[in-house]
């Protein structure tokens, strides 16, 4: 273990191996459920209404509730996290009989041959944090606290520092230190059923957590919705380009996550700009989203009115991700939370890109029917480190299938079903069946009345050449403009369009149109630059000269230097 031979000693006594069976895609919730234990911290008043919550809706019996006392706060002592997480954790899965053990002889590299205890039995796999519960553990640099590194040990293994559930994953394991990090054996396992080896090493460990209260209540909610009717919406992904050796990993895992949910049929933006998406980005319905690599929450996600689509799942790759999930504004798990995603993980400290989640792996398992903890698991190569995973764990966005979903949307009537058809439409197009797509899409689209089916038509006639046609789809599309930001993407498009079909000017006009109309938009001098080259094409020199003054006007006041800055007693910082 970590510590001096006295605390081994007592760790070791507190071993358990919990049997983890890999679920088959086609178990049932209630099955699912029998094999959870939900953690609260009665210091926290909000924390057991939760757990019972939480419990109801997912039909965890309620003798696996187990309540532990710690201060409430989002990051602890090692001291703190061994006596008031750790060990009653453990005394209650085997005081409620949810691990069967018996005594084995241990051999420990320091003190050789110890007592200790092998689990034979178990009925549990998951461990669910819940709101109150702190997050991580701080670095304890007492040399009586951690096991001597090597002299050439790298730094990552000189720390001792972790997300609580990290830590708790390893709560089985025989031996298990806590400076630096653990293999995972999960890791892209290649077997449907862990096997012997595995039961006796890891839990799956998550936390049902965010800003407030409200936020885990409708994450619990959201995640029951979409298990139902599914996932829907658009898929955003925001690569870097770049060709650094180190770093290149992250881009290419980037890639490979647009890659499988393009293949599912999800309509994707892939942004390959080195800059993260900007504030006026035309992000809309976001139903996935991952990127990276900002410290702090930025750009389309701080707008007021930007909200996710019911049980979206987002991910912002970045060291310190997931520092406080009580927050909206700084570092990326709690904004995320806070407008409308189900589920997402991040970094408590310092990873190490390595040792990230493998987001792409992530999303296939969880495209394949896994839970979410399950996908997240199986994509963390390492335990005992950094990665906090928020959200339902029993979560199972499509544990239905796309015929099933569209089934249950238009039995209940429900909206969505706009975007489980456009998912099938695009798999139509992938199997090279443009026909079958488009009579599909101009049928839903009519049927429907709906926006984003025609947003689709006019894709798919425009990629055919047919875009006098595909000028009126888009129109349909974008007859009511309620929201801004599905206008400029609907509205560049139709320039797009006319431009193909060598309507010029009425593409001059949208642009013209676009500019006026959203003034303060980052990207306004976009629009006002694409309707100057437009105007230089049909040869309207006063437009030009217009437009020039425009683009002129914008330059210079975005060059401007800013104006002085208050200090804290309100006055103005002198130069």
């Amino acid at each position: 273990m970590a510590r001096c031979g006295r605390l081994r000693n007592v760790w070791l006594q507190l071993v358990v191996s919990v049997a983890l069976v890999w679920l088959p895609r086609a178990v049932s919730a209630g099955d699912l459920a029998e094999r959870v234990v939900i953690v609260y911290n009665t210091e926290d008043p909000d924390s057991r209404p939760l757990a019972d919550t939480y419990a109801q809706k997912r039909g965890v019996p309620t003798n696996q509730i187990c309540g532990i006392s710690i201060r409430v706060a989002e990051t602890i002592t090692r001291k703190e996290y061994e006596e008031k997480i750790r060990d009653p954790i453990w005394r209650f899965l085997t005081r409620q009989g949810l691990l069967e053990q018996e005594p084995q002889t241990i051999v420990d590299p320091v003190l050789g041959k110890v007592p200790g205890l092998s689990t034979v039995g178990a009925k549990v796999s998951y461990l669910v944090l819940m709101y109150g519960v702190p997050l991580r553990i701080e670095n304890d640099p007492d040399p009586d606290a951690v096991e001597k590194p090597p002299d050439k040990a790298p730094p990552e293994w000189r720390r001792n520092d972790a997300s609580v559930e990290s830590e708790l994953a390893t709560l089985p394991s025989t031996g298990a230190k806590i400076s630096g990090f653990l293999r995972n054996p999960f890791f892209r396992s290649g077997s449907a059923d862990f096997g012997a080896a595995l039961n006796r090493e890891m839990l799956l460990v998550g936390r049902l957590d965010g800003p407030d209260p409200q936020t885990v209540q409708r994450m619990i909610d959201d995640a029951m919705t979409a298990e139902r009717y599914g996932l829907h919406g658009r898929a955003y992904f925001d690569w870097r380009g770049l060709h650094d050796e180190a770093y290149v990993k992250g881009d290419d895992w980037i890639r490979g996550a647009y890659r499988t949910f393009h293949e599912a049929g999800y309509e994707c933006d892939f942004d390959d700009r080195p800059e993260t998406f900007d504030e006026d980005y035309p992000m809309t319905d976001a139903a996935i989203y991952a990127g990276w690599y900002a410290e702090n929450v930025v750009g389309p996600f701080l707008r007021p009115d930007f909200h996710f689509k019911t049980g979206a799942v987002a991910y912002h790759l970045h060291s310190f991700s997931g520092t406080s999930v009580r927050t909206r504004t700084t570092h990326w798990v709690g904004p995320l939370l806070a407008k409308g995603a189900a589920a997402t993980m991040g970094n408590v400290f310092e990873p190490y890109l390595t040792y990230t989640p493998r987001i792409d792996i992530f999303f296939q398992r969880l495209l394949e029917g896994a839970p979410f903890l399950e996908a997240g698991y199986y994509s963390e190569p390492v335990l005992s480190w950094q990665t906090t995973f928020v959200g339902d764990p029993l979560y199972r966005p499509f544990a239905a299938s796309l015929d099933e979903q569209i089934e249950r949307l238009e039995a209940d009537h429900k909206p969505d079903v706009e975007w489980a058809y456009l998912r099938k439409i695009n798999l139509l197009m992938a199997q090279d069946d443009s026909t079958k797509a488009e009579d599909l899409c101009r049928r839903k689209a009519k049927a429907l009345r709906s926006e984003v089916l025609y947003e689709k038509l006019g894709d798919l006639l425009h990629a055919g050449h047919r875009d006098a046609e595909a000028i009126k789809a888009y129109a349909k599309a974008d007859e009511r403009q309620a929201d801004s930001y599905r206008h400029i993407r609907v509205a560049t498009k139709m320039a797009t369009a006319y431009e193909a079909g060598r309507q010029t000017a009425q593409a001059l006009a949208v642009y013209e149109g676009l500019a006026t109309a959203y003034p303060s938009n980052h990207n306004v001098l976009g629009f006002y630059n694409r309707a100057h080259d437009l105007a230089v094409t049909v040869g309207d020199e006063a437009k030009v000269r217009s437009l020039q003054a425009k683009i002129d006007e914008l330059v210079a006041a975005r060059q401007k230097p800013a104006g002085p800055v208050p200090n804290e007693a309100g006055e103005q910082e002198k130069k």
